[in-house]
């Protein structure tokens, strides 16, 4: 295979996925120099790949400019950029375990609660979050919010608590952790 077949169908795939206005043509202008140089398969091999994959490009969601400039006007181009602002929270938090167990067994059960956590990031931080306690269909039935004390970097949180929980019957308790800083 020769070296024109090659780059023409190179450009040929790129014109699936990124500018097939731009890459479908430059693979059939290979296509034409393979022609004129006397390879008549592969010039004609490269040149209809190159109109398949430009016509497939343009028309699915595989062009991935058209996809991104598809979301940006040219006024926002051509107007000053203004700096985007970091994140306001990048701490992490990994829950290490959550117990729970049923404390009364009254027609309102109490259940209490043991939320072990671990700040992963490299600032102290105060953890909040939330317990979800679920039936055995995985159907919230009551929250409840956990706020905690400040966390140090790489250190370990214990968080305590009891719910009391009307006529429902609890299966899991399922940890959500929020933003903390």
């Amino acid at each position: 295979m020769s070296s024109l077949t090659i780059v023409g169908s190179v450009f040929s795939l790129l014109a699936l996925i990124l500018l097939p206005g731009l890459f479908a043509p430059l693979g059939m202008l290979m296509g034409v120099i393979s022609l004129l140089k006397g390879r008549m398969e592969n010039g004609v091999a490269v040149i209809v790949l190159a109109g398949v994959c430009g016509y497939y490009g343009s028309t699915t969601s595989l062009s991935l400019v058209r996809d991104y400039i598809g979301s940006v006007d040219a006024a926002s181009l051509l107007s000053p950029t203004k700096p985007t602002e970091a994140p306001q929270d990048d701490t992490t938090w990994q829950v290490v375990s959550l117990e729970t167990h049923q404390t009364s067994n009254d027609a309102d059960p109490v259940y209490a609660w043991k939320l072990v956590v671990k700040n992963d990031s490299l600032k102290p931080a105060v953890f909040r979050g939330t317990i979800e306690f679920q039936d055995g269909k995985g159907v919230k039935v009551t929250e409840q919010p956990v706020q905690g004390y400040q966390v140090e970097a790489g250190a370990v949180g214990v968080f305590t608590g009891s719910i009391a929980v009307k006529g429902q019957k609890i299966a899991r308790a399922v940890p959500q952790v929020s933003a903390g800083g």
